[in-house]
């Protein structure tokens, strides 16, 4: 680790968030076997040279602080390091999982590769296949395209028709895909950057495009529930022909789904039965989808995903005492505990270390955090699970106190103030105790 990544890991915590990416696999405590579990899936159902593709998912969930964002974030930067797309989405009021069309748009706008992180990576994606199929018909018919306007034209005609070639071993029979995918390819040759934008725009799921527009790049209507299986999967064949190990789809907060009106809620279950069918059936090969959410989620019995028959049955575990498989559809977190507030303090206080320059183990030793954590957990009567983010935040502090100041006053920090407490309960009492822990984590 350098310093310039402790330093986002130290304002990340100081801001009451997770680290991004590399970030939080060096604060990470416990999880490690549902870590290489899912990593395993993600080796099992990455693109094989000889064909021999699958598609997974996975789904864990626990209480709020039981580091469910910390082993996403692990997870991406893994898939990512290992050559995987990857793709977040987050389900709230303008992300509804029962809207395909929405769920779509948003795994295209919210795709990264190792190399493309701050913005979408579509448009590198499908340009790198592309460019590919370029240099091909180049080199095997010896063209000359930057100085000769008929092998110009010769390329453009080529191109069109091995990217036609292509989708068909996709399996790819919308010709609206199609027509938009080649004209993307034209625009892009004839420099006609507005072409080839609308082109993708309208791939990703925009539905603003306008009729006149649809009829220059060859389209009709746009991704829709009874096509959007054909759109992922010729998504995918692209992903695979430019290179890349696979998609990784992190849909998180799914619980969301329970402040829904019933019909509402039954149609977004119903989605989240199709995704699965899909993966179980290896239908989505190369993709693998990871969902997250709250422990309301899998056992609420009136909104939860019990509410559905179907779907509640391909994914409830089978029990085996307290013996965890971690081979089913369901993972459950466990709740935070003091050991591992401990232990993450330490990292924290190695990285504040090398940020900064100094030795915080003289001021900060081991008996000073375990005693912190002690009156932390004590001061909230020992319910760690709405502590981590709180605690680090005020952790932090601590040790940009003690860089500066004598110990007789860091000492005095041992004592939780009764404001810190007041705030957290005053958000229990107002909005409930999800709705504060969510605040606060």
């Amino acid at each position: 680790m350098n310093i310039n990544e402790g330093q986002q890991i130290l304002r990340a915590l100081h801001n009451g968030s997770v680290p991004a990416y590399e970030g939080a696999k060096y604060i990470m405590c416990g999880h490690e076997e549902e870590r290489d579990a899912i990593l395993e899936d993600l080796d099992y159902i990455k693109f094989k040279s000889n064909g021999d593709s699958h598609s997974g998912f996975k789904m864990i969930y626990g209480p709020y602080g039981s580091g469910k964002s910390f082993l996403c974030e692990v997870l991406k930067e893994e898939a990512l390091k290992d050559n995987f797309v990857i793709s977040e989405i987050v389900i709230s009021k303008n992300t509804q999982l029962h809207n395909f069309e929405t769920i779509y748009n948003k795994i295209m706008v919210g795709m990264r590769t190792n190399e493309f992180r701050e913005f979408s990576a579509f448009r590198i994606i499908i340009e790198s296949w592309i460019e590919k199929e370029k240099s091909e018909i180049i080199s095997k018919y010896n063209l000359d395209p930057d100085d000769n306007e008929e092998d110009e034209e010769k390329l453009i005609a080529r191109l069109e028709d091995k990217i036609s070639l292509e989708l068909a071993k996709a399996n790819t029979t919308n010709v609206s895909i199609v027509n938009a995918v080649i004209s993307f390819c034209t625009g892009l040759l004839r420099g006609d950057n507005t072409l080839a934008q609308k082109s993708l725009a309208w791939f990703a799921g925009d539905t603003n495009i306008p009729a006149d527009i649809k009829r220059s790049i060859g389209v009709k209507g746009s991704v829709d529930k009874g096509n959007v299986f054909e759109f992922l999967k010729t998504l995918l064949y692209i992903i695979e022909k430019s290179g890349y190990a696979g998609l990784l789809v992190i849909i998180d907060e799914v619980e969301t789904v329970r402040k829904e009106r019933k019909d509402i809620r039954y149609q977004a279950y119903e989605n989240l039965r199709l995704l699965i069918d899909m993966v179980s059936k290896d239908n989505l090969p190369g993709c693998y989808l990871l969902f997250t959410g709250t422990e309301e989620l899998i056992e609420d019995e009136e909104k939860g995903i019990k509410e559905h028959d179907a779907l509640y049955t391909r994914i409830e575990p089978i029990k085996l005492g307290d013996i965890r498989i971690l081979e089913q559809p369901l993972i459950k977190l466990s709740r935070f505990d003091s050991s591992q507030l401990i232990e993450v303090s330490k990292k924290v206080r190695h990285i504040h270390g090398i940020v900064h320059g100094w030795n915080p183990e003289s001021k900060i030793s081991d008996e000073f955090i375990g005693e912190y954590v002690r009156s932390f957990t004590n001061a909230f009567g020992k319910e760690v699970s709405i502590l981590p983010r709180t605690f680090l935040r005020n952790f932090i502090f601590i040790l940009e106190a003690a860089k500066k100041e004598p110990m007789s006053k860091i000492k005095s920090l041992l004592n939780i103030s009764e404001e810190q407490i007041e705030e957290v309960n005053k958000q229990i009492e107002l909005y409930g105790r999800e709705v504060a822990m969510e605040m606060e984590l």
